[in-house]
């Protein structure tokens, strides 16, 4: 696994894949920030080494050792992973790319794919992708529909099998980085707007830091707790009432799995990727457009009036969606790929 930055839930899935098939895994990784609270290090079956230009040459000298059955390259920008995953390709090793932006048509994207044969193609076998808004840009890179792999990324599922909505707790509940790329001051303009006009009768619980921490909206029924390490967030979604993700554009959005798994309604935006996956649209949650204060507005006020009988039928709805991909699946892909 040639990574940039490793994630928790990925690591969840190598895990699960190990337990089960009994593979195991060299993954390098860009160092994580001195700033970022939870750290992953190797474990059974899954050694992590930390990735830098002046230990490219050992890098490819350590690889060559390991001889994989597979390379997972995380993305096409880093030139010692692709000296790395060219070497393999052509010993006839699968070699799979990540890529999870949205297919936009735009200039740049279109370019990267009349040149895909140079600068893409010639790397990767396979290309892996979450799950719908990318098919198209796979497709237009070239990657015939049978090496076009779904199901990149998914949450931890047996965390959040014992988490479900017993009680309709009248509360959005957000979780993520407080920056700006999430829509929060879309969000706390409209809150603001709600204390306001004397409207927010539900509660709100922000969990997370970041630069927009000290603009969160002061109020009695807002509340913002700082960090949580991942494996205490199940707990914290254990009737939580409805999860909010407003994202401006969120490639995929794991979280939107989570709440699903947990059983909460979803309220989030057209531009965050997993909606595609873990929303139907007035059976699960509601979807607006990122900007549009006044549809998001409306939402908001919708889900504080709702009533328990709409909440959990939303509710089951989503803890069926959450099973649409796991780790079981993420799992049978990789070794479906090198069985071939």
């Amino acid at each position: 696994m040639l990574y940039t930055r490793l994630t928790g839930y990925w690591l969840s899935c190598m895990r699960y894949d190990h337990k089960f098939k009994g593979n195991t895994y060299l993954v390098y990784r860009t160092p994580p920030s001195k700033e970022t609270p939870f750290k992953i290090s190797s474990q059974k079956g899954i050694t992590i080494k930390d990735y830098t230009k002046e230990k490219a040459s050992d890098i490819k000298k350590e690889t060559l050792e390991y001889e994989p059955q597979l390379v997972y390259v995380a993305g096409w920008t880093n030139k010692n992973y692709l000296n790395i995953a060219l070497y393999f390709k052509k010993l006839g090793v699968p070699i799979i790319t990540g890529m999870d932006n949205h297919w936009k048509g735009t200039l740049k994207q279109r370019l990267a794919c009349v040149l895909s044969p140079w600068l893409v193609k010639k790397y990767f076998t396979h290309i892996w992708i979450p799950g719908q808004p990318q098919y198209l840009y796979a497709k237009n890179l070239g990657f015939k529909q049978n090496h076009i792999l779904r199901g990149q990324y998914s949450a931890d599922v047996q965390q959040f099998s014992t988490i479900s909505q017993d009680k309709h707790h009248k509360q959005l509940l957000f979780v993520g980085r407080l920056v700006e790329q999430k829509g929060l001051l879309v969000l706390f303009k409209v809150i603001r707007q709600l204390i306001k006009e004397k409207q927010l009768i539900l509660k709100i619980h922000f969990i997370g830091n970041g630069p927009l921490a000290d603009k969160i909206p002061k109020h009695n029924n807002i509340t913002h707790t700082t960090f949580v390490n991942p494996d205490k967030l199940p707990e914290l979604m254990q009737d939580a009432g409805t999860f909010i993700l407003p994202s401006l554009y969120e490639a995929w959005g794991v979280a939107l799995h989570e709440a699903a798994l947990a059983g909460l309604p979803i309220l989030s935006t057209y531009e965050t990727g997993a909606t595609s996956a873990f929303i139907e649209e007035g059976k699960n949650g509601f979807l607006y457009h990122a900007n549009d204060e006044i549809q998001l507005k409306s939402l908001i006020i919708k889900i504080a009036n709702q009533s328990e009988t709409e909440y959990f039928k939303m509710s089951a709805h989503s803890k069926i969606l959450g099973q649409n991909i796991s780790l079981e699946n993420w799992s049978k892909t990789l070794n479906t790929v090198v069985d071939l």
